[in-house]
């Protein structure tokens, strides 16, 4: 089998092995003791991967693994007998295996299983992850980078302003859920393609714009959601990536960010009640950590 050396590969542990490694500087795993290797997967194994080995283990992540930025060797190779009750892969599908420690800039992503599609990471996409090493928003979970942050701060020690950009993907799933914060928001659409704000307004209207950084097909390029007003955001059906960006004065904290319920929401606005299903919380903290800032 012929496989492309910058396809995403992956890997299914706990969020607290992750934080482990991070603080470590490096991922290992017991396999690498008793094995010789990293477990991993291609996107198609995954699912089928916790199906088998991770059934009812809380806290999961799929980490997604840059190849091109390992430095140990990375081989295709036939997987490990399953368990009786896992589906049998087909004879010829082979899986990743790391000969060595996960280098940490590998790691471009950590997803949430019950997020994961299945589905491979486009080499576009691939590119723009590697080019801007993303994090997760806590309890939002899009993915964003920190660009500008105000030296000047309040009396309160909020910034005067801050920028960010982030990334809607179709492969891994990044999205906005819905939120509101404490003060205007400006968005700007930078590259790949077309994205979607959905709005729900105080007054119980609710909205949709549509923004793509070319201008060319007399696109939104750069849009203002007034504060308090709720919002998410997510890619048009059928897009692959979208790149963005979002400013603010004052800047953004933790302090002034509030996500939505999705029974809240889905009773004040039974309109969008299709969106809020798919794009509200509907368990977990509403808050951002109380040191949060980005």
């Amino acid at each position: 089998m012929t496989i492309a050396s910058d396809r995403a590969v992956f890997h299914i542990c706990s969020r607290t092995a992750l934080q482990h490694a991070r603080a470590a500087g490096v991922y290992r795993a017991d396999s690498l003791q008793h094995e010789g290797f990293i477990h991993l997967s291609q996107a198609h194994q995954v699912l089928p991967t916790v199906q088998a080995y991770f059934a009812g283990v809380p806290d999961l992540v799929v980490l997604v693994i840059d190849p091109t930025r390992l430095t140990s060797p990375l081989r295709y190779e036939p997987p490990a007998p399953l368990p009786s009750h896992a589906p049998k892969p087909p004879s010829d599908d082979l899986y990743p295996h790391c000969y060595g420690p996960l280098d940490l800039a590998a790691i471009v992503d950590a997803v949430e299983v019950a997020h994961f599609t299945g589905a491979p990471v486009h080499a576009d996409t691939m590119a723009v992850l590697r080019r801007y090493a993303f994090e997760r928003l806590p309890v939002e979970g899009t993915l964003f980078r920190s660009s500008w942050r105000s030296s000047r701060d309040d009396a309160q020690g909020a910034p005067a302003g801050t920028a960010m950009i982030g990334l809607y993907t179709d492969s891994p799933r990044s999205v906005s859920l819905f939120h509101r914060l404490a003060h205007d928001e400006v968005w700007h659409a930078y590259g790949g393609d077309p994205f979607v704000l959905h709005l729900l307004y105080a007054d119980g209207r609710t909205d949709t714009v549509t923004m793509h950084a070319n201008a060319g097909d007399d696109a939104l390029v750069q849009y203002v959601v007034p504060a308090g007003t709720w919002q998410a955001g997510e890619l048009v059906p059928g897009g692959r990536y979208a790149l963005f960006g979002c400013t603010m004065a004052p800047g953004f904290t933790g302090a002034c960010f509030e996500a939505g319920r999705l029974d809240d929401l889905r009773e004040r606005y039974p309109a969008a009640a299709a969106t809020i299903e798919r794009l509200a919380l509907a368990h977990g903290d509403t808050r951002m950590p109380a040191d949060f800032a980005t």
